[in-house]
């Protein structure tokens, strides 16, 4: 009898593991170095135990952009795959070991994984910054401009049933911005991207203001969500620093957004998982279960009910406790 039990839990751990482990193709992209032509490019996989706790493996057969481009694009294609792309870029600092593998964990666990049986296919960017906030802030820029040509070309080999979408959280968002500029595909005003999810952006409130950098970005991407909270403490000393609002922190001019734009307040949300996510107000979209639940629903298309109560426009919410 306590033979059979020991087989019994060994099979569970073996098949918990798998379900992990094979429900995923999940690349990296790292990318270290404060100057462009210093810059130190890792690409690998990553893999996860039975508890959805990730590892970077760094693959010696894809050294190159374009080949790390060629991979994703040959993983979408595959038998019994999701034909939805995910890309996930942290904030400042989040490359951070404890930071990273907390936030992959909890998105892949609770947001990326579905019960559909089909392999989900994501991209993790990891860039490194400075202690210094505003060194920061430049680094940030030379990262998005220099894979702007990347994100162009990762586009450019989808099929037309592949679906992209984003999930960029803090400085993340400015890494996105000049991805944006620096690919083009602003200037072709095409929709090729799917979802773009902002959590506590540590940007400009105006950014998608007329003659701003990003105002024209309606028009490439289908559907953008803004996640707001207006006591997030680490947006607020960015606001004290930048001298101005943040979009993550104050949100933007509802009346002047387009059509395909929402905001999200999630400022009544208090369910975070510790102690420190309460503090800050600033690592929500990972560490509250009720807005983990509200992205997921948003990354799927699926109706995974949220609580939420109209404000002052249509399409300006507030995210209600269960």
């Amino acid at each position: 009898m306590a033979c059979r039990l020991a087989l019994f839990l060994i099979f569970s751990f073996i098949s918990t593991l798998m379900i992990a482990q094979e429900e995923f193709t999940h690349y990296y992209l790292k990318i270290d170095g404060s100057e462009v032509e210093k810059f130190d490019i890792e690409l690998g996989i990553v893999d996860y135990d039975e508890e959805y706790n990730p590892k970077q493996r760094n693959l010696e057969n894809i050294t190159t952009l374009s080949q790390l481009n060629d991979a994703i694009c040959g993983s979408l294609g595959e038998k019994n795959t999701s034909n939805q792309l995910n890309v996930v870029i942290h904030g400042i600092w989040g490359d951070y070991t404890f930071a990273w593998k907390e936030m992959v964990r909890n998105l892949s666990r609770d947001v990326y994984s579905t019960e559909d049986g089909k392999k989900k296919v994501m991209l993790s960017i990891i860039w490194d910054s400075s202690i210094n906030y505003l060194t920061g802030v430049k680094i940030a820029r030379k990262k998005g401009d220099y894979l702007g040509p990347f994100l162009n070309e990762l586009i450019g080999c989808q099929s037309e049933e592949t679906k992209i979408s984003f999930l960029c959280h803090s400085m993340g968002n400015r890494i996105f911005e000049h991805m944006m500029i620096s690919s083009g595909l602003i200037e072709n005003g095409e929709q090729v991207i799917d979802h773009y999810i902002s959590a506590g952006a540590d940007v400009e409130s105006k950014i998608f203001d007329e003659g701003k950098s990003l105002e024209k970005l309606h028009k490439v991407i289908k559907d953008v969500t803004i996640y707001m909270h207006n006591n997030d403490r680490s947006l607020k000393m960015s606001k004290l620093i930048n001298k101005n609002k943040r979009l993550g922190l104050n949100g933007l001019d509802p009346y002047k957004m387009p059509d395909n734009f929402s905001i999200i307040d999630v400022s009544v949300i208090t369910d975070h998982v510790n102690f420190s996510a309460s503090m800050s107000n600033h690592r929500y979209f990972y560490m509250s279960p009720t807005v983990v639940k509200d992205i997921k629903r948003i990354v799927w298309d699926k109706d995974y009910i949220t609580q939420k109560k109209r404000l002052d426009h249509p399409r300006r919410l507030k995210l209600m406790p269960k």
